[in-house]
Parts: structure tokens; sequence; C-alpha cells
């Protein structure tokens, strides 16, 4: 189960969506007396729709791992991940340009990529480890 490459990457992937939850989007130099930046950090902990996709990313990092007998299907959850990432990606993107302070870059906006990187890999090597299987099966 953990000895394969892609159970690694996968679970790099779910360290990393879980590492959003620390980490902030963007910080702002003073804090706002309303809106995203109150505490002068706009991070996943500001928006319950943030939230709840970067539970179901890490969740859904953690339970792919252990569907290692079902290929197809830890394939298909990876493409779901995949697409509530890039929900997660637009839809803090929106929140960041609605607001109207200037504001520095956090550590949060490389994090998605990191695991939008970590889930491609092991998607790839699950699609090659599933050829594998095919191949072994035309030879019987």
């Amino acid at each position: 189960m953990i000895q394969r490459i892609q159970s690694i990457y996968l679970l790099l992937a779910a360290g990393a969506s879980a590492a959003l939850f620390g980490e902030p989007f963007a910080t702002a130099p003073t804090s706002q007396p309303e809106g995203l930046l109150q505490d002068g950090a706009f991070d996943i902990s500001d928006h319950l729709g943030l939230m709840i996709l970067a539970g179901l990313i890490t969740a859904l990092a953690l339970g792919t791992i252990f569907l290692y007998k079902n290929r197809i299907l830890q394939m298909n959850l990876g493409k779901l991940n995949i697409v509530l990432l890039v929900a997660l990606l637009v839809f803090s993107a929106y929140l960041y340009f609605t607001i109207q302070v200037a504001t520095n870059f956090g550590a949060g906006l490389v994090l998605p990529l990191l695991v939008f990187i970590f889930i491609f890999l092991a998607n790839r090597n699950i699609y090659k480890d599933e050829r594998l299987v095919r191949s072994a099966d035309r030879l019987r």
C-alpha cells in the first residue's frame, strides 16, 4: 500500500492540502475593520466554502490511498480531486481579487499548485500500474 510511489504522492498531496489550513493566501500590512482581512490575513478559515473544499481535497487524497486494489476508481477519484482543486483555486482567486487593499502574497498560494502536481504524478503512476497489469493479463 504505502510502498507504491503513488501512495507517497497522495500522502504528500494530503499533507500539502492540510497545510492550507495554517498558511494564509495573502497578508495585509494592517488589519481591516471588516471583510476578509479582519485578522490581517486572507486564509482558508475566512470563508466556509474554502474550508469545505480544502477539507474535501484532503479527505479525498487520504481516502484514495486505501483504494489501491481498484486502480480505475483511484484514477477517477484523482481526477475528481483535481476538479475540486481547480474549484478551490478559482474561488480563492475570486475572493482575493474582491479585496480592495494592497496585500502581500502568502505561502498558501503555492500549496494548491503543489497539491496539483502531486495528484497529477499519482494519477500518472496509477495509470502506469494499470497498463502493466493489463499487459500481464494479455500474456496469460
